[in-house]
């Protein structure tokens, strides 16, 4: 049987356990094809990589002492049970909210095991996809489970040597190359690519048949609860990623209102989903700031003093200047024509 990454001759790739694949999929791990093909595209004999770089991206990416190696991924497609009834309380629906957070990670933990196999130190440009496959029960106006969610994170893998992080832990971050490029600039570098999703229900928040103008209070309160529930796990997140500030924060809110549940009830209730994608960034340890080259010196290319040619403007020098010069011109005529006369004597 040829070696992982080697085909069988004449194109043909090697079989694998289909069982002892799965299994590892069912672990949280990669399939086994896919390890295959990451040994191909790292080892001596690796082909042309791909990636979702621009001409732009991959060159900024060089300049700042990374080289881009391949376009990996990660996924994962998860189901979310049925739920029980969460009708008649306002709190967050945790089984949604954790079936979220743990697909999101499993897909980030393979698209971190793969830049791990190609020797990545970093995954720049990590893109999170998210699709809802079948959609849950929604018997009682809200959100009751039972969906199915894939999620997709794609990125590029690089080798950046003067990244500080864990060995065989590479950093996985949403920045671009250009992000890259200008945080090295100043001594920082990515250090985390962070996510939390909350998933908040509120009961008889707004009237469906209202007619008066004015701010929902209690609607804010709901919104503003599952917005303090995400605030706080990103918090947390980036402490014990070792961040000492967030950036490239994108911030979703989905706010639906929907029925109680009740025919005879006029007060209907609020979902509301929030999602937090960032980055934790620190401070290269021991960076120092590169000494800057003094320019050299331009000699200046103004006119010194005032040369003849040069314009006049209509200030009152200037104007005796002007007139000056026209007496001494009609002098200096006079006396060649003195000089010119033929002499009588």
């Amino acid at each position: 049987m040829a070696a992982p990454g080697q085909g069988g001759g004449h194109g043909e790739r090697r079989r694998i356990d289909l069982r002892a694949s799965l299994e590892r999929v069912a672990r949280g791990g990669i399939p086994l094809r896919a390890e295959e093909r990451l040994a191909d595209e790292a080892g001596p004999h690796k082909r042309l990589f791909t990636s979702d770089l621009s001409v732009g991206d991959f060159l900024l990416a060089r300049d700042a002492g990374a080289h881009p190696i391949a376009q990996i991924m990660g996924s994962s497609i998860f189901h979310i049970a049925q739920i029980p009834d969460y009708k008649g309380k306002t709190a967050e629906i945790k089984a949604i909210s954790d079936g979220h957070r743990h697909s999101r990670r499993r897909a980030l933990k393979r698209l971190a095991q793969e830049a791990k196999l190609v020797g990545a130190d970093a995954v720049i440009g990590a893109q999170l996809r998210e699709r809802m496959i079948t959609m849950g029960a929604r018997g009682k106006g809200g959100d009751d489970g039972g969906e199915v969610i894939e999620f997709t994170v794609v990125g590029t893998a690089i080798r950046a040597p003067f990244l500080t992080h864990e060995p065989g832990e590479p950093i996985v971050t949403d920045l671009s190359a250009q992000d890259l490029w200008a945080l090295v600039q100043d001594g920082w570098e990515p250090c985390g690519f962070l996510f939390e999703y909350c998933k908040y229900h509120g009961w008889h928040v707004t009237q469906s048949s209202g007619s008066g103008t004015g701010e929902v209070t209690s609607a804010n309160q709901v919104v503003e609860a599952a917005r303090q529930i995400v605030v706080d796990r990103m918090t947390a997140d980036a402490k014990k990623a070792g961040a000492e500030i967030v950036v490239g924060g994108d911030v979703s809110i989905d706010v639906r209102e929907v029925p109680c549940g009740f025919a005879s009830c006029k007060l209907d209730d609020l979902d509301v989903n929030v999602s937090w994608f960032a980055t934790g960034i620190r401070r290269i340890p021991g960076w120092k700031a590169p000494a800057h080259e003094l320019p050299r010196m331009m000699l200046s290319m103004m006119p010194v003093g005032r040369r003849v040619e040069t314009s006049i403007g209509g200030g009152d020098d200037d104007a005796n200047d002007v007139e000056r010069a026209a007496e001494n011109a009609e002098e200096n005529a006079l006396e060649l024509d003195e000089a010119n006369e033929p002499d009588d004597g």
